[in-house]
This record gives C-alpha cells, structure tokens and sequence, in this order.
C-alpha cells in the first residue's frame, strides 16, 4: 500500500464538516480539520492509497442553502485540482464533495 502525503481545503463557504470518508476510511471530522486563515485544512503526512491508485473523497458539508463551496486537493504538494460540490447546498443546508482523484 502505498502512502502519500495529502492535503485538502475547503473554502469558509462551508460552515461545518459532518462526514468524511476517504480510500474506505471514516474520519473525524473534529480532528482531521483545523479551521485555518479563514478556510477548513487537513494535513496528513503517510495517508495509505489504496491498489486503484486513485483518491475517493467523500465529504458532507453544511453551509447556507444554495450557496457553493469549492475544494483544493494536494498530493505530494502538487495540486490535483479545485473541486465544486456536487450540487449547491439544499435546503437544509447540506452537500457533498464526491471524487476520485
């Protein structure tokens, strides 16, 4: 299994993180993220990758209803590239980011 190092941004449309599931593993979202300068980042050095080869990332969000939120995604401190939710938040105030990577 091979590991990388990773790096994920949301922008402070989102107000929260609920759910994170990324390669098949459940995270916390209380500390994976830290509210930094004004957006939401998580560092990992060593994040096992599995045997596809690709990233799946799916985070729920909350943020304001019809607004949108946009996602960085850096491996090895390269950028893989800024990522929209999948629809703008609904009306209760919830989206998702669902990629592969």
């Amino acid at each position: 299994m091979k590991k990388i190092k990773l790096k994920i941004t949301i922008d402070n449309q989102t107000r929260r993180i609920e759910y994170i599931l990324i390669e098949g593993r459940k995270l916390n979202p209380n500390s994976f993220f830290d509210f930094e300068n004004g957006e939401w980042v998580a560092e990992q050095d060593n994040f096992p990758l599995g045997s596809d080869g690709d990233l799946d990332i799916l985070i729920i969000v909350a943020g304001n209803p019809n607004e949108k939120s946009k996602m960085e995604v850096f491996i090895e401190d390269t950028k893989k590239g800024e990522y929209d939710l999948f629809k703008p938040f609904n009306k209760n105030g919830y989206a998702q980011f669902n990629e592969e990577i």
